[in-house]
């Protein structure tokens, strides 16, 4: 059964969600950067809830028939923001290396002028299995390194001990995420250079 198409509407429920994982971007990084213990697992539970609204919100506009260029742009955006911006509160506050962090952000760059020059011509490309499972990797390594920084500064999981181990984990996590970060990235470009090369059929 076909969806009806509504128009875009910056309040439609899609966009809120990504709204909200905007929203909830500067939370997380002052609870991290805070360090107070048990804040940790709170930045933990808002980033993991702010991550899940990364899947919902583009099943939502389906559902609904709101597809369209605004929730597209409000959806990249807003992921970019999230995983962006608490990165570099992880380095700061040394859970990350800055090698891991400026690997990720210069990938979203370049993706990014790709889809702009795509935009130019009119030509959508569409996401890969490379990258989502990218994105699945680099949420569940970031939840996991929030839990390690709630263990590592007093918080309640300090308790089990296990604080070095949950960084290792979520170290490993994110050296993989940075493996297909760089395959990932470079699939993208190759199925792009026909576009840039000014041939996009």
């Amino acid at each position: 059964m076909s969806v009806e198409r509504r128009p875009a509407r910056i309040g439609s429920p899609a966009n809120l969600l990504g709204i909200a994982r905007i929203a909830a971007t500067p939370v997380v990084i002052a609870l991290l950067l805070i360090g107070t213990a048990g804040l940790g697992i709170v930045a933990a539970v808002v980033f993991l809830l702010a991550g899940l609204t990364d899947f919902l919100d583009g099943w939502v506009a389906r559902a609904r028939g709101e597809v369209s260029p605004l929730g597209v742009f409000m959806d990249l955006t807003a992921d970019k923001v999230l995983v962006g911006g608490v990165l570099v509160a992880m380095v700061e506050v040394g859970l990350l290396p800055t090698w891991i962090v400026a690997t990720i952000v210069v990938r979203e760059l370049v993706i990014a002028g790709i889809r702009q020059a795509a935009a130019a011509e009119d030509v959508v490309i569409p996401a890969r299995a490379l990258g989502k499972a990218k994105t699945m990797t680099t949420l569940l390594g970031m939840g996991v390194l929030l839990l390690a920084h709630d263990a590592l500064t007093g918080g309640p999981l300090a308790a089990t001990g296990m604080g070095e181990g949950i960084a290792v984990a979520g170290f490993w996590l994110m050296v993989l995420t940075t493996v297909l970060t760089v395959v990932s990235g470079w699939d993208y470009l190759r199925g792009a250079l026909p576009l840039l090369r000014g041939r996009p059929g």
